[in-house]
């Protein structure tokens, strides 16, 4: 009865203050790891917020650090229905910062994501934020087919898919960066996938796609595939792939589907003229030559990042078919997330040092998730 009776006096002193004109919302976030966190991306689910603050809407949400200045916000439906609030925090090791989320005017904010889908080039699906960019290939490419995605470099912050397609002429830097990143049939900058007696399976180009966002904080794809063989067993997927802004990481969740208990997959990207490698407990960094490059020299170094989910099992480094991979087994029909980095020696990456502690630092942020309270 006590339960019930403070249940009741709770929802009426909401009620209260919302016809007071205590709308606000205060979200807490707090960062118990000993790394400073800059630009991570805080989803809060939108429909609560309508619900409990219906003067909030999609059109009027508004966002304000602790000294009251409207950062960016984003508000979108998922594929399965739910609708997200998302915000990009900075939080210093061992702080906790403070945001507000109420009703109000919406500035206009830079888009710093982007991605489409582009019929003029054989059903490419090409993606951006303001640090890195690449494409998917699609179902009219005939070669390569592979799940792996290829790797385009940015000097720039500014968006330059649209550019470098009606130029045609991605190949050469035009100052804003170029392609010069050879993919093959190969997993490419990076894709988990099956293997079998040390194989790995490369899967097949997208068959169907599926945008859910676009901008101006994050870009979200649903990509499906046909089946496709593994070990004798008939394997379907889809995948989701989210391009934040402030990151050189794509997050890629999959659901692989087969008749078995456990599959055996790999998270790789092949190699190519290597001039620096480190492999860590849940990622492997490492930094080559431009490999698609008629002088690699002056096109300077490609350094890739493989981040898998620090809550997976017996995951254990090495090289397989000519890719670094990070290996181990995931349960079919069960989400398994992984991240792909990449950057460029002519884009902001100082040194192979340098991306080795990029790519350590963000496996570490990934195992260590900042804790969002809603007040």
């Amino acid at each position: 009865m006590k339960r019930i009776f403070a249940i009741a006096a709770a929802s009426v002193a909401a009620a209260l203050m919302i016809s007071c004109g205590q709308q606000d919302m205060k979200v807490s976030v707090k960062n118990s790891s000993d790394l400073d966190r800059a630009a991570e991306t805080i989803e809060l689910d939108f429909g609560n917020i309508m619900a409990s603050h219906p003067e909030i809407t999609a059109e009027n949400v508004v966002v304000t650090d602790a000294a009251g200045v409207q950062i960016p916000s984003q508000v979108y439906t998922e594929d399965y229905g739910m609708v997200k609030l998302i915000f990009q925090a900075a939080v210093p090791a061992g702080k906790t910062v403070e945001y507000t989320v109420k009703a109000g005017e919406r500035e206009a904010y830079d888009t710093l994501v982007f991605s489409r889908y582009v019929p003029e080039r054989l059903d490419d699906y090409a993606y951006e934020n303001n640090r890195i960019a690449g494409r998917v290939y699609g179902p009219a490419l005939s070669d390569p087919r592979t799940l792996g995605p290829d790797i385009w470099l940015k000097r720039v912050e500014s968006l330059v898919v649209d550019k470098r397609y009606e130029l045609n002429d991605y190949h050469h830097d035009h100052g804003d960066g170029m392609d010069c990143y050879k993919v093959a049939n190969t997993l490419g900058g990076g894709a988990l996938a099956p293997y079998a007696d040390d194989k790995i399976v490369l899967g097949d180009n997208y068959e169907t796609y599926n945008r859910i966002c676009n901008g101006p904080i994050r870009t979200k794809v649903l990509f499906t595939y046909k089946p496709f063989k593994v070990d004798g067993n008939t394997v379907t997927l889809k995948r989701e792939l989210t391009v934040d802004a402030n990151t050189n990481f794509i997050k890629i969740s999959n659901w692989f589907n087969a008749p078995v208990d456990e599959l055996p997959v790999v998270l790789g990207a092949v190699l190519h003229d290597v001039l620096d490698r480190e492999d860590g407990d849940y990622y492997i960094a490492f930094t080559e030559k431009a490999s698609d490059s008629a002088d690699p020299d002056a096109d300077g170094n490609i350094s890739v990042g493989l981040v898998v989910d620090a809550g997976e099992d017996d995951v254990e480094a090495g090289t397989m078919d000519g890719h670094a991979v990070l290996k181990y087994n995931i349960t079919p029909g069960k989400r398994a997330d992984v991240w792909t980095g990449s950057g460029w020696s002519k884009g902001g990456i100082e040194s192979p040092e340098a991306w080795n502690k990029i790519v350590k630092d963000f496996a570490y942020a990934q195992a260590h998730p900042l804790e969002v309270t809603v007040k």
